[in-house]
């Protein structure tokens, strides 16, 4: 999905309504955080690195990073705004969608990873 398209609805305050493809998006996007965080929290773990928890919620959180920087080549690729006011609301707005996305691709990809090595963990265990 074209993120400027989004970004476009939300500025000229039309509705969006493809809402089936943003869900099958998002769900693309949970399975591909799910997917890395996973295989690189293995390989921190096979390396005996203690950090990994921090590494895990950072490796899925990273996709705000691209997020905000799509933001801003759109400002300035696309954006004609001189006004300053409204040059703080759009990196303002920009920047509490960014750190609500920040938190939860983190929060959510370290439970699951961490629910994935309990189990792969327990169930070594019992065998």
């Amino acid at each position: 999905m074209d993120l400027s398209v989004c970004i476009l609805k939300l500025k000229s305050h039309q509705m969006y309504i493809m809402f089936g493809f943003l869900f099958l998006v998002f769900i693309i996007l949970l399975i591909t955080c799910s997917e890395a965080t996973i295989l690189l929290c293995y390989f921190h773990l096979c390396s005996e690195d203690y950090h990994w928890w921090w590494r895990a919620f950072l490796t899925s959180s990273f996709t705000a990073v691209y997020f905000f920087a799509y933001a801003v080549y759109y400002f300035f690729a696309k954006l004609k705004i001189t006004d300053i006011a409204s040059i703080i609301l759009y990196f303002g707005y920009t920047m509490i969608m960014v750190l609500i996305f920040f938190l939860f691709t983190g929060k959510h990809r370290i439970t699951f990873c961490v629910f994935w090595i309990l189990q792969r963990d327990l169930e070594i265990a019992v065998i």
